[in-house]
């Protein structure tokens, strides 16, 4: 199953890529997989929301892939069901 999931986002190194903070993971992620709450500076993280893919899930909780490159952790990573936002 697709969602969204709330995180942090970076400008990347490339203009079509972000850096996502979820839990304990990030990633380098194309921008076109992630909804930004404001406009992106170099510089500035700001509130998201990143596409994810749901793994599995448990009471209150759900493991995620993030779809992109990992930088922390690894792709996946558990967050509160309570971070999952609609697009």
């Amino acid at each position: 199953m697709k969602t969204y999931v709330r995180c942090r986002v970076s400008p990347g190194f490339f203009g079509n890529e972000v850096y996502v903070v979820v839990g304990s993971s990030s990633a380098f992620v194309d921008q076109s997989n992630v909804k930004m709450d404001a406009t992106l500076e170099q510089g500035k993280q700001i509130d998201g929301r990143v596409l994810a893919y749901v793994v599995a899930e448990e009471a209150g909780r759900a493991l995620v892939e993030l779809p992109g490159q990992a930088v922390v952790g690894g792709l996946r990573t558990w967050v509160p069901k309570n971070l999952f936002a609609s697009a």
